[in-house]
């Protein structure tokens, strides 16, 4: 059986100055790890690598779309992109589902939408960044007169 030690309420901590065996950490009880606390870890845990992943595929998307798309007219190159950017988007969906994130079943949308956003932000921008560095001819800035 273990007692611990409780200041009173109406005591004044402030008259007594703090002594080598005042340690306020000794006379709180220990306190146990609960499951709550290690799934929501492991739950954020899983949805930010999830996030991370899709940011760094959006940018893969991207340049891979700027790449391809490069030779082709401009409506095939709009449909290659956006057709490269979902085809990548699924694939996060499948290894996001491979890191098995304990997620509820009323959270399982979460796993779709987590870093969705982002995913598509990073895909224009490293679209229109690859493509301006692979095709820097055709941008011409005039003149203003």
């Amino acid at each position: 059986m273990k007692i611990y030690l409780v200041r009173h309420p109406k005591g004044k901590d402030s008259d007594k100055k703090p002594g080598p065996d005042d340690n306020p950490v000794k006379d709180m009880p220990p306190e146990e790890p609960s499951a709550v606390d290690t799934d929501e870890s492991r739950i954020k845990s899983g949805l930010n690598k999830v996030f991370w992943l899709r940011v760094c595929l959006g940018i893969l998307s991207g340049a891979i779309s700027a790449i391809i798309g490069n030779p082709m007219d401009v409506n095939s190159r709009t449909f290659m992109g956006f057709g490269t950017a979902i085809a990548l988007f699924i694939v996060s969906y499948i290894i996001a589902k491979s890191f098995r994130v304990p997620l509820p079943l009323s959270d399982k949308r979460k796993l779709v939408m987590t870093g969705i956003g982002s995913y598509f932000l990073m895909f224009i921008f490293s679209w229109i960044l690859v493509n301006t560095i692979i095709n820097p001819d055709i941008v011409s800035i005039g003149t203003v007169h």
